[in-house]
């Protein structure tokens, strides 16, 4: 029964997981930044990275789950199950914007981490998006 209810709320749950991977992404980014860019690929900002990476491929299910709310089984794990591989192939979108943007940056880690901090504002807002798709309008009960 709890799991019943458990997974009846994915969509709410998947987006405390995005909100968490932005975060801990928004962490690496700290990180990096104010360390200059001497700490990229160790230490706290690979273990962020890392946090960051399993939260938002957990969370990023939450997408499929509320687009397939109302289609069939089969409809619903395929979106479910695609849904980490477009929300990743998103941030090669992300790339393809930013990094003309800063190709003459004086910061040299910034082409590399912009479209990580774009992720961030943007999967953040999704996550609270989906947090928030399980709240009724009681105004109208």
């Amino acid at each position: 029964m709890q799991m019943k209810l458990f997974f009846s709320r994915w969509a709410q749950v998947a987006g405390l997981f995005l909100i968490g991977g932005t975060l801990a992404w928004a962490i690496k980014l700290a990180v990096i930044v104010s360390t200059d860019g001497r700490v990229i690929t160790t230490g706290a900002a690979a273990l962020f990275m890392t946090v960051g990476i399993v939260l938002l491929l957990i969370g990023s299910t939450g997408i499929g789950y509320y687009l397939s709310r109302n289609r069939s089984m089969p409809v619903r794990a395929i979106a479910i199950i695609l849904s980490p591989a477009l929300v990743f192939g998103s941030f090669i979108l992300i790339g393809m914007v930013t990094n003309p943007l800063l190709q003459n940056s004086s910061v040299w880690y910034a082409q590399q981490e912009a479209p990580i901090g774009v992720a961030v504002i943007l999967y953040m807002a999704v996550g609270y998006f989906l947090l928030r798709s399980g709240k009724r309008d009681t105004r109208y009960v």
